[in-house]
């Protein structure tokens, strides 16, 4: 679906939309403006605010995309026949190729630290952790919010094996929770000579080091990304080695979790992610062996 000539003449763009590459294929750009599906109204125009705020800073670390207002002054605009639509300001950048040692670590790292000290501070979002989705569910069953059992349950027999043996080695994590983006991988752009590009917000309230946790265990286990990135993640991401063994382990189980939830009648689709996540699930419950 793409945004209709009445959407796009809510927030006053006069460009055709062409589909943006990535992400769900649901994202358009139209001149100097990208608009995506609005989804949760709630969670929409929360996240306009939180960015019209951050789009004021004056930060070297980031940029975000400033939100963009329809003609009838608010962050929503749409049809019978699209939907709703929110819309963004472009900002030049491409997402990082994190195959093998991808030189867009330190980056990215960079990014994450400048970002979430720009969050430090902002309250959760009311609405958070209560919609039910696999992704709040696997946040959920990662930090001992919710019973494994039943999740569990659904999953294969390799998948779960990973899952039990990661959630034995789990143990208490001594860091403060703040608003953080839990899906930074994809959602980082960069540009020659400008700081990187912030989109897509996804909110939880965890530690921050928990980002490139994410960020890593998704480039290990899709991108080819080399274990050797680790190393110099552990050391700047905000937490001590054992800390942040602790956090790629919680978020291989959020990982792993969400495709449960999302797969649960897809064995063939399940067994696909077994595979692909064991190498890595070894690899974690290896660097927690040796803390």
């Amino acid at each position: 679906m793409r945004p209709s000539p009445a959407v796009l003449a809510s927030f006053g763009a006069g460009a055709d939309p062409v589909r943006l590459p990535g992400g769900q294929g649901t994202t358009w750009r139209a001149g100097a403006m990208v608009f995506k599906p609005a989804g949760d109204p709630r969670a929409a125009r929360w996240t306009a605010g939180l960015y019209l705020s951050l789009s004021g800073r004056q930060d070297p670390g980031f940029r975000v995309p400033g939100p963009v207002r329809s003609v009838a002054g608010d962050w929503i605009a749409g049809d019978r026949d699209t939907g709703e639509w929110v819309a963004w300001r472009w900002r030049r950048g491409e997402p990082a190729d994190w195959s093998g040692r991808s030189p867009f670590w330190p980056r990215l790292i960079a990014a994450s630290r400048a970002f979430h000290a720009a969050l430090a501070g902002w309250p959760a979002p009311p609405w958070l952790g209560i919609d039910g989705s696999q992704w709040t569910i696997g946040d959920q069953v990662a930090w001992g919010d919710r019973d494994p059992g039943s999740v569990l349950a659904a999953a294969p027999a390799p998948l779960d094996g990973q899952l039990w043996s990661l959630l034995a080695a789990l143990r208490p994590v001594d860091l403060p929770d703040q608003l953080i983006h839990g899906d930074l991988g994809g959602n980082v752009l960069f540009a020659d000579g400008e700081p990187p590009v912030v989109i897509d917000f996804s909110p939880y309230w965890r530690p921050a080091g928990l980002a490139l946790a994410v960020a890593a265990v998704d480039a290990l286990t899709w991108d080819g990304a080399d274990p050797a990135i680790l190393g110099p993640l552990a050391g700047q991401a905000g937490t001590g080695p054992g800390a942040f063994g602790q956090l790629l382990a919680r978020a291989q189980v959020y990982r792993l979790v969400t495709e449960v939830v999302a797969r649960r009648d897809d064995p063939a689709g399940l067994g696909t992610v077994a595979r692909a996540a064991r190498p890595v699930t070894g690899l974690i419950l290896d660097h927690l062996a040796v803390r």
